[in-house]
């Protein structure tokens, strides 16, 4: 993020000058997500003990679909003086780059410090390799299917800057798919750490091409330096951070509360410092610093890991909820006639790129294979249609087109149907790929890592049982 988008980002949150959300618009606000946060726990507890969790629907997705169901109803009522109707236009028209520093610096650091390193380990250059030439592969694509079959005219620089931001798979659905899906370790891994990487590169490429059609970069010498800095000083900045926390963690015996709530402000810290202060990947940096935490664990006491582990799991759970719900409140308004430019034909477009998409990673995965088989991992015919069908665009996609339509240098037209395009194949990918992701994966025969989940939540179970007695 650049100076002039910092300073944009400030103002929209701290003053009344450039934003109406005062005292009464946050309390309206906090308002709302209560009550959501209320409603997805009751959903859950509708689909645990009632229908014994026989939808195959992952929670996330439920979250989602009853943020788009309140939406859609909010949508078409006109009665702004309730409370909960005023929290609710407020989420829609929330700043990008706040659910962007808000959630993603502990969603993305979750991802990666809690993951088990000596099972991703193996899979880095694979997932490197569908992170980076895979991403513009599927760039590529995506651009061509907007310049040649969609109707609108676009500039390749229009189609490419929108073909980035569909690259970017969702971390967070992803993972809660395969967890629940019974998917073996190393293929979970793999997709896990690419979806990961993958939001890294393709946020470098996005950036790249919508400085571009904002007339900030235009030589290519500043192009190259910026994909430099990004690609090589992002990593390169989350490494030393990583080996300093490390270090600083490792000076601390059993001091339960500061080695917890040292990592949570480590990852705000961080993502700061290499977003607005370096101009530098802050996703590759907490992905990096991650990775080498969880390689590291024993920096963190071993009376520490347990409650460290469980405080984590208990967070990202609450932020997944708040961070669906919005999404859903959002893809409502884009899809409910709220956007100009839009046309009824632009729901057959988008069934078009969904089908796009897939063939996009599809031939990704096909020209890749022989340099993934390379790396050491072998995967079979059956585990590259996972692979493909694991391909969810999500929160990452949205939040990317939410700063494509808050640049009103951008032509109105371009920014009110990228919004549409992407939340509807945020929709599709969610509700279609996430819901039958088990059936999937059990119609292949690949749902033998269900039974290690199941006696890995056993045994933290016997595992937390055991340190609350002693």
């Amino acid at each position: 993020m650049d100076s002039q988008d910092h300073v944009h980002f400030q103002m929209s949150i701290s003053g009344n000058s450039t934003s109406n959300v005062g005292e009464q618009g946050i309390g309206t606000v906090i308002l709302f997500l209560s009550f959501g946060v209320i409603a997805a726990c009751i959903c859950k507890l509708i689909l645990s003990q009632l229908l014994k969790n026989k939808v195959p629907a992952p929670f996330t997705v439920i979250v989602l679909i009853l943020g788009l169901i309140i939406g859609i109803i909010t949508a078409h009522i006109n009665q702004m003086s309730n409370d909960f109707l005023l929290g609710e236009q407020e989420l829609n028209g929330i700043n990008p780059h706040l659910i962007f520093f808000i959630f993603l610096p502990l969603l993305i650091f979750d991802s990666a410090f809690n993951s088990r390193f000596h099972v991703i380990q193996p899979q880095i250059i694979s997932a490197i390799l569908l992170a980076g030439p895979g991403v513009f592969i599927c760039t590529i694509i995506v651009a061509l299917c907007a310049v040649y079959i969609f109707p609108y005219h676009w500039s390749w620089i229009d189609a490419l800057m929108f073909g980035s931001i569909l690259s970017a798979t969702d971390p967070v659905a992803v993972v809660t798919l395969l967890h629940e899906s019974g998917a073996s370790k190393s293929l979970a891994a793999l997709i896990d750490l690419e979806s990961l990487l993958n939001d890294g590169s393709a946020f470098v490429i996005f950036s790249i091409f919508k400085d571009i059609v904002i007339k900030k970069a235009t030589t290519t010498t500043s192009i190259i330096v910026e994909i430099l800095k990004f690609t090589m000083g992002g990593p390169a900045f989350g490494l030393a951070c990583g080996i300093l926390a490390v270090f600083i963690l490792n000076l601390l015996n059993n001091e339960l509360e500061i080695e917890i709530i040292s990592t949570f402000g480590l990852a705000y810290l961080i993502f700061y410092l290499a977003d607005v202060e370096l101009g530098v990947s802050a996703v590759l940096a907490m992905v990096v610093m991650g990775l080498y935490m969880a390689k590291h664990k024993y920096c963190i006491s071993s009376r520490v890991q347990l409650p460290i582990a469980s405080t984590w799991r208990i967070i990202i759970y609450f932020i997944n909820i708040l961070i669906f719900m919005i999404t859903g409140i959002i893809l409502a308004h884009s899809l409910v006639g709220t956007q100009k430019h839009v046309d009824a034909i632009d729901f057959g477009y988008s069934i078009v790129l969904y089908l796009a998409l897939h063939i996009a990673r599809l031939l990704a995965a096909v020209i890749l294979h022989p340099f993934i088989k390379w790396s050491g991992v072998n995967l079979s015919w059956k585990e590259y249609i996972v692979l493909v069908w694991s391909g969810l665009r999500g929160s990452m996609a949205v939040i990317l087109a939410l700063m494509v339509d808050s640049e009103k240098v951008i032509d109105e037209m371009i920014r009110h149907r990228v919004l549409f395009h992407i939340c509807m194949i945020a929709l599709l990918t969610l509700t279609i790929n996430g819901t039958s992701s088990k059936f999937v994966v059990r119609f292949l025969g690949l749902n033998h890592g269900m039974c290690t989940f199941i006696k890995e939540k056993k045994s933290y179970f016997i595992i937390h049982i055991i340190y609350v007695k002693f």
